[in-house]
């Protein structure tokens, strides 16, 4: 994968951030002025003193961040979408879909109207995660491309995901 500069990101990008030695990786949205809105969870950090520059405190919920605090020192990323099914295949799981996107001010809207309302529902590492949260105000549609992968890649993986989160959601409603 390839990184990207700071100064190419554009207000609706959806990006994203290894963690972990590259396990997994946190997306979010850009939506310009060096900020980012993501979905975070638990974190493992909870006396750490607010950042100096967007004034966030590690916490649980969505969250409006300056670019340094959602990166944490880590790469940065561009995620593609309408990319081919072909290339999805040979593509890392989480940073890619083939799915089209909405316009970029739709997108920076989405994310800005589930912030102030903190309405995606709680963090769940595997069914409702930031990558979910990305995908969907980019496109409409709740999807971790990471998450499916572990279910198997392909149409096994995604149906395994989408089952799995049909369940989770009946009963967290």
């Amino acid at each position: 994968m390839k990184t990207v500069r700071r100064d190419d990101l554009m207000p609706g990008d959806h990006i994203f951030s290894n963690r972990a030695l590259r396990l997994y990786y946190h997306h979010g949205i850009y939506v310009g002025d060096d900020m980012v809105i993501h979905l975070m969870g638990p974190s493992k950090v909870y006396n750490k003193a607010a950042c100096k520059k967007c004034g966030f405190k590690p916490q649980s919920g969505i969250f409006k961040t300056c670019l340094d605090c959602f990166l944490e020192g880590h790469s940065l990323y561009r995620y593609k979408y309408d990319v081919s099914y072909l290339k999805l295949l040979f593509k890392r799981s989480g940073s890619c879909s083939i799915w089209e996107c909405k316009p970029a001010k739709e997108v920076v809207e989405t994310a800005h109207g589930l912030l102030k309302d903190q309405s995606f529902g709680s963090y769940n590492f595997l069914l409702n995660n930031c990558e979910d949260f990305a995908v969907y105000c980019k496109t409409g549609m709740a999807m971790s491309n990471q998450t499916a992968g572990w279910f198997g890649f392909n149409l096994v993986g995604s149906i395994g995901y989408h089952a799995t989160k049909g369940v989770y959601q009946a009963f967290a409603d």
